[in-house]
């Protein structure tokens, strides 16, 4: 089948659904995926890509139509001096995307980037490293703190190799984790195209999901994206207490100043946001 050079291309407005144009656009001029978040001016106006169907140039240069739902930006004037950080604190670093990779057509672990290692488990043997950071963080919360957010945050740096020392490797915790879980494609952040480069994810049968960062199967970060516990949280608790004491690990909240030991007791508690 021949390819469409030159793509008839539908506006649509994602609030009223209603037609805002219609152009034909050559397709070189067109993004070769809607992975990514993507915005475009028309006349005077800004907009978001909302959803693009289909979502990449192989599709649209087969069809030669491409069908984009905008919503407004709006943007507006605010004092620098004013800006409030919703957090008392994010990790320093960010992994980098896999370079040629996509998400679409994948079950992903998809987070905003400042949810990064914000709940990890990290080795008994740095608990100097863990008061320091906590220590930081508990500054932030007695002398920053504002009515809707904090005017200054704690980048952590400290534990840079949350797991060092121990021995951790991703057939061991498929093993550990056994057959009742959901293993993802990786993981992914919000607005970004691609996959994290060696990530991995596993969605636990109550909800929560361990994610984090694997080179030659040797596991260097583990992290737990925390969503509201289901009916299993017992065994869940059980599962990662179990994991956690094997290797020496413990459960860290950093936002929260919490550090959790590999007791199922405590982490069920944690998990059902009763702690």
């Amino acid at each position: 089948m021949s390819e469409h050079s030159n793509i008839r291309v539908r506006f649509i407005d994602a609030k009223t659904g209603e037609l805002l144009g219609e152009t034909e656009l050559p397709a070189e001029q067109l993004p070769q995926s809607f992975e990514a978040a993507t915005s475009m001016d028309i006349g005077d106006t800004s907009f978001e890509v909302v959803s693009a169907e289909p979502m990449t140039a192989q599709e649209f240069r087969q069809t030669g139509t491409l069908r984009l739902e905008l919503r407004e930006v709006q943007y507006a004037m605010v004092d620098p001096g004013e800006l409030l950080y919703s957090l008392p604190s994010i990790s320093n670093e960010l992994p980098p995307i896999a370079e040629g990779s996509t998400k679409l057509g994948k079950e992903v672990l998809e987070l905003h980037e400042d949810d990064w290692r914000q709940v990890e488990f990290v080795a008994l043997a740095l608990q100097p490293a863990i008061a320091t950071v906590f220590a930081a963080i508990e500054r932030i919360y007695t002398e920053h703190r504002q009515e809707s957010g904090f005017d200054e945050l704690h980048i952590r740096n400290e534990v840079p190799a949350p797991l060092e020392g121990t021995s951790l490797t991703l057939a061991g915790l498929r093993g550990a984790v056994g057959e009742t879980v959901t293993w993802l494609d990786g993981v992914s952040f919000a607005g970004v195209a691609g996959l994290v480069e060696g990530s991995f994810a596993v969605k636990l049968p109550s909800g929560p999901a361990l994610y984090g960062l694997q080179r030659e199967g040797r596991i260097s970060v583990l992290g737990l994206h925390h969503t509201k516990a289901g009916a299993a949280v017992g065994g869940d608790a059980r599962l990662l207490a179990a994991l956690a004491s094997k290797h020496q690990l413990c459960l860290v909240d950093w936002c929260r100043v919490e550090q959790l030991p590999p007791s199922a007791e405590r982490l069920q508690a944690w998990l059902s946001g009763q702690d």
